[in-house]
């Protein structure tokens, strides 16, 4: 055991301590409260997968007297459907060679500077409709990272960190951007009874989703992306390839969904039984898409499993009365301060929530960290509560300072012949950063707090 190591185990033990001897909470409510503590220093500082730390603990929870039934009950959540249904979908859309044939007409036609950046832009986004997870994002883009910066010569660096970073800004999209919005919003529903659908959270972030984007884009041109050499030869030993049946058959069903996601107010049906109905649709046998194991074998499970987890843990908080003794306690820290506007609560959230990744690296583990805090505060002032989670979760999509703080920048920086360094993250982090910051301020201003998400 390192030093490092024992200092967190003493300093855990004294929590511990304090906890148990709080006079407001009884032994269930701090024991909630001692393994979501403990969860959260795992998390932060163990190498072991999140999944495994959320199931032992709660499994040590239940040991300890909590209810068997919240392992039972994890899975009862429409966030973790929605998420299995997604990844089987993408596997879909990745073995019916629909990507691939993305690659190639971005490599036919991409034939300027605004041409090739602009539609590379442009997949990224088709695929955070599609895509459940950055990383996943991110391994689907790395062989049309090889094919362009191998057709473009002198422009690897661009396109090595351009792609990831703009995967991350494109995070902020829609609701199956990140993993981190999933948890989230599976937070909020569980300690709340609230929800942000499919539709809403695309209305909210589609307009500052798309700017941030293309603010990025253009930033990465202006230091990247100077010198621009074409190989027109290469670009036409590519014929035409007219689409399979399998490509249509993909195509249409992906279609399908995606317009089933976006008239849920119209059918009344849930965005999580229309994903799984449709990802077991694409495995019928007839269709030739993809094999009922082929299917499972795509869906990150140890991915799915922290999501329920960690809905359970953050559910414990709520039901053995912990949030009500945070927001005892944020009544006393803040009762000094005038929430009556909105610009010191929303710079708050704003700051905490973007500069999280300096501290804690997973991209889902700030989710799970930080939004239960900020429900319980805005409970504790009367703020809306969906609109402090929204915000948020939009300032946790920032995460570009360094390569650990998330996995879509990780599969890059790992990947055969580095095409970026971590100052290079930093460098693009400080000039972005301001720029993400005001443009959040401004799309509040403007926008948020026009359409129901004003913070009072």
């Amino acid at each position: 055991m390192t030093r490092t190591h024992k200092i967190l185990c003493i300093v855990f033990l004294i929590i511990t301590v304090l906890i148990s001897l709080s006079p407001e909470l009884d032994y269930l409510g701090s024991l909630s409260f001692i393994i979501f503590i403990f969860a959260l220093g795992m998390f932060i500082f163990s190498t072991l997968p999140a999944g495994l730390i959320a199931w032992l603990t709660l499994c040590a929870g239940v040991l300890l007297g909590l209810p068997e039934k919240i392992i039972f009950e994890s899975f009862n959540i429409d966030i973790v459907w929605l998420m299995i249904g997604a990844f089987i979908i993408a596997e879909v859309l990745v073995k019916s060679g629909l990507l691939d044939r993305l690659t190639r007409w971005i490599e036919m036609n991409c034939y300027t500077k605004g041409r090739v950046t602009f539609f590379t832009f442009l997949l990224i986004q088709v695929l955070s409709v599609a895509v459940p997870s950055t990383s996943g994002r991110a391994s689907a883009m790395l062989p049309v990272y090889n094919i362009l910066s191998e057709r473009f010569h002198n422009h690897k660096k661009f396109f090595g960190m351009g792609i990831p970073v703009l995967i991350l800004m494109g995070a902020n999209t829609t609701l199956l951007g990140a993993g981190s919005h999933i948890i989230g919003i599976g937070i909020l529903s569980a300690q709340t009874g609230e929800s942000i659908s499919y539709v809403e959270f695309l209305i909210y972030a589609l307009p500052f989703g798309l700017i941030i984007g293309l603010l990025t884009l253009l930033i990465l041109r202006v230091m990247y992306f100077k010198d621009f050499n074409y190989d027109f030869e290469a670009a036409a030993e590519h014929d035409k390839i007219p689409f399979s049946t399998r490509e249509k058959y993909a195509l249409v069903l992906a279609g399908i969904t995606i317009l089933l996601w976006l008239t849920e107010p119209l059918h009344g049906l849930d965005i999580a039984f229309v994903t799984i109905m449709m990802s077991l649709i694409m495995m019928l046998p007839g269709l030739k898409l993809i094999s009922w194991k082929e299917g499972l074998a795509g869906v990150s499970w140890s991915l799915i499993f922290f999501v329920a987890g960690a809905a359970a843990l953050g559910k414990l908080l709520v039901d053995y009365g912990v949030t009500d003794y945070f927001q005892h306690i944020l009544m006393s820290v803040f009762s000094g301060m005038n929430f009556n506007s909105e610009l010191p609560i929303l710079i708050i959230i704003i700051l905490i929530s973007v500069l999280s990744h300096l501290l804690i690296t997973s991209h889902t583990t700030r989710a799970v960290v930080l939004i239960p805090v900020f429900i319980i505060l805005a409970e504790s002032f009367n703020l809306n509560t969906e609109a402090a989670v929204f915000i948020a979760l939009l300032g946790i999509n920032f995460c570009v300072m360094l390569p650990v703080s998330s996995k879509a920048l990780l599969i890059f920086y790992e990947s055969e012949n580095r095409p970026f360094e971590t100052r290079d993250l930093m460098k693009i982090g400080i000039l972005l950063m301001p720029v993400y910051v005001v443009l959040m301020i401004i799309t509040y201003y403007i926008y948020w707090q026009h359409i129901g998400l004003s913070l009072v």
